[in-house]
């Protein structure tokens, strides 16, 4: 077996597919890269049996074969040697060890039979739900920091998306607050379910482009498979009933606030510099008719923000986890917010005039 490929095109391949190997105590054959060279391509494979990742890319294949490589190894010693433009030799000796060369690099790596890698889940004709990458990638990046981080409950180590006619709604929560994001779909379904872990959500997001490529997520098996450009990711699902979330937010409010996202996360940011460093991150909101003060304390000192809102309905005084606030309006793209307070100050945090995001935040404390 021998190829030549770019170095730089291999170095991204091999980033994107370690993503995949395994980070426990597991066989060796996980901690390794299926590579596979066939018709002028060269295929990188990854799997820790929850979830894989392929890439192709082209390549000069002079003579086909495959082989498995250490991920670790081999891709810290690409990257190493990867240089704008320049070709990488991938070569099998009659040791069944792998010459990698350059042209000032050369070194050679033990490698495996690809007999003892596991075969992966085939799947791909089942249900599927149509919608387009940026949208998706949108939908990921809206809801995943808010899933549990904690073994306690494991269906909430990962989103819950649920596909009916043409909308994709994605819900996620850690049990402190509750994230949902919606999204058109490309094509009409009857109704497709899933959990799919935070992990692997992360990863494919990382792969997912801002193009409107229309991309088909197919769901079969308890496992979820996407094909994007030259890129596949195949994940195994969580098993088991994701919790009934219909009920959790409130649909009475007591105070409705309308504030520029853009002055409430700056000042939010600048008031909660000093609570950083308390275990709940603390800030206190005291909201009236125009104006909303927002202040932290520590040990340190006290910080103060004062910004324009306007508010219907009852003054408020609250206090929240600021992380949870600012992870909210880190990924809302909009320039007016919506702010509902129920009874005993749960927060409802939405987009003036959309439905596409909304966040549920408890308070942290009663404040008399």
């Amino acid at each position: 077996m021998k190829i030549i490929v770019n170095s730089l095109e291999l170095n991204d391949a091999v980033g994107k597919v370690m993503k995949a190997l395994a980070v426990k105590d597991v066989a060796p054959v996980l901690e390794c890269i299926k590579v596979t060279a066939e018709n002028d391509r060269l295929t990188l494979f990854a799997t820790d049996k929850d979830l894989a990742i392929e890439r192709t890319i082209d390549a000069n294949v002079i003579v086909g074969g495959a082989f498995l490589v250490p991920g670790k190894i081999f891709g810290e010693y690409i990257r190493n040697i990867a240089e704008n433009g320049s070709d990488i030799s991938l070569e099998m000796t009659d040791e069944n060890r792998l010459l990698v060369s350059s042209a000032n690099s050369e070194c050679n790596i033990g490698t495996m039979d690809v007999e003892d890698y596991p075969e992966v889940e085939d799947i791909g004709g089942g249900s599927y739900f149509a919608i387009t990458e940026s949208n998706l990638k949108e939908t990921i990046n809206n809801v995943i920091f808010s899933v549990a981080t904690d073994d306690s409950r494991p269906m909430l180590k990962g989103v819950y998306f649920e596909a009916k006619e043409y909308t994709l709604s994605a819900v996620a929560t850690d049990g402190y607050r509750f994230a949902m994001s919606k999204k058109v779909l490309e094509e009409r379904v009857d109704y497709i379910s899933a959990t799919i872990p935070s992990r692997s959500l992360s990863e494919l997001a990382k792969l997912l482009s801002d193009s409107d490529n229309v991309l088909k997520v197919f769901i079969e098996n308890n496992y979820l498979m996407i094909s994007m450009e030259n890129t596949k990711l195949l994940t195994r699902l969580l098993a088991g009933q994701y919790i009934k979330y219909d009920n959790i937010v409130p649909r009475e409010f007591l105070s409705t606030l309308y504030v520029n996202k853009e002055t409430f996360e700056r000042a939010l940011s600048t008031a909660s510099i000093m609570s950083r460093s308390e275990k709940n991150n603390l800030v206190v909101l005291d909201i009236e008719e125009y104006n909303m003060n927002i202040s932290s304390t520590s040990q340190y000192g006290t910080a103060k923000e004062n910004i324009t809102i306007s508010l219907t309905g009852k003054d408020v005084r609250c206090a929240y986890n600021s992380k949870y606030i600012n992870d909210c309006l880190k990924v809302i793209d909009a320039e007016t917010i919506k702010m509902e307070f129920a009874q005993h100050n749960s927060c409802v945090i939405t987009i003036k005039d959309s439905d596409e995001v909304l966040y549920f935040i408890l308070p942290i404390k009663q404040i008399v």
